[in-house]
């Protein structure tokens, strides 16, 4: 009976899931706010975005093979889909 709970707790998608690439997003949001995005600024910027985005896909990946938990896996998830969106659309017209 225990082993059926710890196997099914496993694998499943929690606040954890979507809370790494949103606190890899943080130094990628303190950037864009606090610099004037000069090429070495906007750089760093992309690559912890590109970071964030390449985590948030392996929390998707989670999703699809094991479902998700229950509802507060995803209090964290729509913070970081529109921190994301955010970020990329300001680092988009700063490249521009």
């Amino acid at each position: 009976m225990v082993n059926e709970q710890v196997e099914d707790a496993q694998g499943r998608v929690t606040e954890g899931t979507w809370g790494m690439p949103l606190l890899v997003l943080v130094p990628a949001a303190l950037i864009r706010i606090l610099t004037g995005l000069s090429t070495p600024w906007l750089m760093a910027a992309w690559v912890l975005w590109g970071l964030a985005a390449l985590l948030a896909v392996v929390g998707w990946v989670q999703v699809v093979r094991y479902g998700p938990r229950n509802a507060s896996g995803w209090s964290t998830c729509l913070p970081l889909h529109c921190v994301l969106v955010w970020l990329g659309a300001q680092l988009v017209v700063a490249s521009s």
